[in-house]
């Protein structure tokens, strides 16, 4: 009488033992493809707990998710007719790393923190020297950095150049004129760190109008960046009027953002946490006296606001973005000299 149920139950157990490894193993199978299927050198985390992605108090929990493309491009025609200037296209061609002759680069990629993959090359000189990131403006990419990225590597920096989100070979629906985009130097920084051979090299940063803009952002939530040279800097990205021509269109792109990334566009201001920076970044003013679409008095507004340590250099007749391309030794110089001075102290 008693043996039907002990044979009962012992082989309902290996039953239940045999459903449970096919499950665990019919699982697995998916997970191993997604994972061989992903880049080798995408990996990193957040640099510390504290650090997270900027969200906007006027945020609904529903715009917190990046919505699918197809979502987006179903925001009011009239509000997309007004945002062209966040889709300024991906810039010029991304030649292969092989073929870049300036200096010695690799393909590299990396996450940010909304989980978009982000594209860009790595130069190594020296293993644990410091290291430079190169951010560019709008619009373009990482190849208009590759000029400025070569002399700094001729000097003896390791350096990495990448295309912000929705720019040159990054994932991203659009700019948000460096909120975003500041996020994306925080997770670069997160990925150096993340390198057997970068893992304790000191970190400066070059930006450049846009992205000298997400620079300051970014410096201004992290002690990671030591010293940064701010080229063409906006003292707000919402009023430079080649991205964003008047108030209408101001609106509009605040709106945009906010439902596509849960982003006040707004605090795009350099000016309101330049001071932040004090004690901790030591900050390199850079402007043309001919630049009229971020001016010499808008520079000279946010190096008055900037705490100790600071700098700051008019290059004669240089329009936007232009000063490395209008007297390019005095800029490797001057350059040089201050990621000499704040990245080996």
């Amino acid at each position: 009488m008693l043996k039907l149920p002990i044979f009962q139950r012992c082989f309902f157990g290996f039953s239940l033992v045999i459903a449970i490894f096919a499950g665990w193993f019919l699982h697995g199978i998916p997970a191993a493809h997604t994972t061989s299927s992903a880049h080798s050198t995408a990996s990193n985390i957040p640099l510390n707990a504290m650090t997270k992605p900027i969200s906007s108090s006027l945020v609904t929990p529903q715009a917190t998710r990046l919505p699918a493309p197809r979502e987006n491009v179903v925001i009011r025609s009239s509000l997309y007719q007004l945002t062209s200037g966040l889709r300024p296209g991906r810039g010029n061609p991304i030649p292969a790393a092989s073929s870049v002759q300036q200096l010695p680069v690799v393909d590299v990629s990396f996450y940010n923190w909304r989980g978009e993959l982000l594209s860009g090359w790595l130069a190594l000189q020296t293993p644990e020297a410091p290291i430079v990131i190169l951010t560019h403006g709008t619009p373009g990419n990482r190849v208009d950095m590759v000029s400025r990225a070569a002399f700094l590597y001729q000097h003896g920096y390791n350096v990495l150049l990448f295309d912000f989100q929705s720019y040159g070979k990054s994932q991203g629906v659009m700019s948000t004129l460096g909120m975003v985009e500041s996020e994306d130097i925080l997770a670069a920084i997160s990925y150096i760190h993340g390198l057997p051979v970068t893992e304790y090299s000191k970190v400066g940063v070059l930006g450049l109008s846009m992205g000298a803009t997400a620079a300051v952002l970014a410096a201004s939530r992290s002690s990671d960046v030591l010293a940064l040279v701010a080229e063409s800097c906006p003292v707000d990205a919402t009023l430079v009027t080649s991205d964003v021509p008047d108030d209408a269109t101001r609106e509009a792109d605040k709106e945009v953002v906010e439902q596509v990334y849960g982003v006040d566009i707004t605090q795009a201001r350099p000016i309101a946490v330049v001071n932040k920076l004090a004690n901790h970044t030591a900050i390199f003013f850079i402007n043309g006296d001919a630049d009229d679409t971020t001016p010499l008095s808008g520079m000279q507004a946010l190096y008055a606001t900037a705490g100790q340590p600071k700098q700051s250099w008019v290059v004669a007749g240089a329009g936007h973005a232009q000063s490395f391309a209008t007297d390019s030794a005095d800029y490797e110089s001057r350059v040089d000299a201050f990621f000499d001075t704040y990245l080996h102290a």
